[in-house]
This record gives structure tokens, sequence and C-alpha cells, in this order.
């Protein structure tokens, strides 16, 4: 019985070193190579973990790996954390400031800039997406999105902060013309959402986006229905096409200006 436990076990192992050492469509670096990295890429998604993670975190990790490896100007870096023997990447661990405890931890590195952005989202396929769509001018073809349109609304976003009246309305005419093509009833359903927060734009500003944003996060925290939260999930999609670079940046500003003002505000409450 013990020597079978043992076989088992052995079995076991060998199967997740085998199946997680290394993740298809990644690289996997250590202290030493990771600035080569940072230097030699324009964006940089790392994952913090253990030498041979597994599970569900894992598998959507996978899958976001694979659909993502030929996207052009990212690298996904995996950086295996050992905190026993050699004790590998502990350096990079520590000078990162992750733990065990936020396995996997995951940490976008863009050129130019000096901090990485933390990952906070859910860690899914689509969350890790999500999270790149919301930080960089990638496109993964998100849940609802549509390419074709993404674009225009990257333009209409820059159109509007702008204020070209023009420009605008020959963006949305140049949207519409898109959405009158589709067939799939889904790409009409999409586009018609493009379209409506277009024109809500258009009517009320670029901060109906910020707005409308809050407002899909709410709903999509409270008790809805299957059907409801897959058409909120989409629309909350579709806003982050209507996002600049410069936009996220004004956001990430704004949020940390917040945080500080709440903490202000417990001390004083202490």
């Amino acid at each position: 019985m013990k020597v079978l436990y043992a076989c088992s076990a052995l079995l076991f192992f060998t199967f997740i070193v085998s199946s997680s050492a290394h993740t298809q469509g990644t690289v996997t670096v250590d202290t030493l190579t990771f600035d080569k990295i940072l230097r030699s890429f324009d964006i940089v998604l790392a994952k913090f973990d253990d030498k041979y993670p597994y599970g569900e975190n894992q598998d959507q990790f996978k899958k976001f790996a694979e659909n993502a490896a030929n996207t052009k100007n990212l690298l996904i870096a995996e950086i295996p954390i050992v905190d026993y023997g050699d004790k590998e990447n502990e350096q990079l661990a520590n000078e990162y400031k992750v733990t065990k405890a936020d396995f996997p931890a995951y940490k976008l590195f863009l050129k130019g800039k000096s901090k990485p952005i933390d990952f906070t989202g859910e860690k899914t396929e689509d969350g890790l997406k999500r999270f790149l769509s919301q930080h960089t001018n990638l496109w993964f073809g998100l849940p609802g999105t549509l390419e074709a349109l993404d674009k225009i609304a990257r333009e209409f976003f820059d159109a509007s902060s702008a204020s070209d009246e023009t420009q605008t309305k020959s963006l949305i005419e140049k949207a519409r013309e898109q959405v009158k093509g589709f067939v799939d009833k889904k790409e009409q359903k999409s586009g018609d959402s493009y379209l409506k927060i277009m024109e809500a734009v258009a009517k009320q500003g670029v901060e109906f986006l910020k707005r409308e944003g809050r407002r899909v996060q709410n709903l999509l925290k409270g008790k809805i229905t299957n059907e409801k939260k897959e058409e909120l999930q989409h629309r909350a999609n579709i806003l982050l096409s209507f996002k600049s670079l410069k936009e996220t940046v004004s956001d990430a500003v704004d949020a940390a200006k917040e945080k500080v003002a709440d903490a202000a505000e417990k001390i004083k409450e202490l």
C-alpha cells in the first residue's frame, strides 16, 4: 500500500512538473534576465507565481497566454518564485513586494514608466484582457467588442476630448454605416451599444464614460440574472474601447488622490 501511495505521489508530482513548469506563449525569466526583457519590449505582463502552479487560476492563465501569444508588442513573462533551497527569484519578489499570498500576482511593465501597474481584477482570461485593454492600446477581442468599432471608438474619444464636433459627428456616421453592414445579431446588438454610447458622449461629454462605467460596475455587483450579467459585462468591455492611454493615466492619478484623501480622513478619525 505504501509503495502504491508513493508511486501515485510520484506520478502526480511528475505530471505537475511536466505540465506546469512552463506555459506555452510565455517566456520564463529570472533575476538575471528580467531587466533585459524590460529593455527589449514595450509591454511586458509579468506573472509572479509558484514554480509549479496549478488549479483554476493557472488554467485561466494558460488560455490567456495561448490566445495572446501573437499579440504584437506584448511579452508575457513568468517569474517562478521559490522560498526554499536557492530561493529562486526571491530578490525579484522582494523588489516588487510580492508575497506568496499574492500568487499569482500580475504586474504590467510599460516602456518609459518607472513603476509597474498592479493587476487587481479577476484572475481570469477575460480579466487579464480587460486589464491590458484598459492600460494599453492592445486589442484582444473582449466579449461583446468589435475590432472595427473599437478603432472608431478610440478616434471618437480623442475627437470628443478635443471638442471637435465635426469629427465626432463624422465618426458616429462612420460607426452607423459599419453597424448597418452587420448580419450577425450579436454583432448588431454590440454595434447598437457602441452607437448609443457615442451619442450619449456627443450630448453629455466624455464625463459620461466615467459615470456610465461606475453605473455598470455597481449593477454588476448586485443580484442579477446571468443573462443580464453578460449584457452588462459586454457593455463594460465596450466602454473600455472609449479610452486612451492619457485618460487611463488620468484615472490612475485620480484614484491615487482618492486613496490619499480616504487615508487622511481615517487618520483624522483616529
